[in-house]
């Protein structure tokens, strides 16, 4: 959802989990934040995008997969989704945002067939 100014969009509101972005008014052409998506006319947050994103990684779990796995392959999916929107970020930055180790990061970006990036 968004609502409308004179110029545009002033405020934007997530789809999934209804959090509300917005700019104050003397702010010129406000635009979506980066981390924010469109799909199919809905928005999504980034913190929606990674769960999407984890949910989307459990999709073909079969019924006797195990929570132990369900939660590996959840946190696969969210540092694939992190490494993928914005693959020149540091593997600890991307850790920290998905709640897991650099170790993860690197291995995940090995499955993509990406290079590491250390911190600078």
């Amino acid at each position: 959802m968004t609502n409308l100014g004179p110029a545009g969009p002033t405020t934007w509101t997530c789809t999934r989990c209804e959090v509300t972005v917005s700019f104050a008014p003397e702010v010129e052409r406000p635009r979506l934040p980066t981390t924010w998506a469109q799909d199919n006319g809905d928005l999504y947050c980034l913190g929606c995008r990674r769960e999407m994103a984890g949910e989307a990684g459990i999709a073909s779990a079969g019924e006797d997969t195990t929570k132990e796995r369900l939660l590996q392959m959840r946190s696969q999916a969210r540092i694939e989704f992190e490494i993928r929107r914005d693959p020149g970020r540091q593997d600890n930055q991307i850790a920290k945002s998905c709640g897991t180790s650099t170790v993860s990061v690197r291995k995940a970006r090995a499955r993509l067939g990406l290079e590491p990036h250390a911190p600078a």
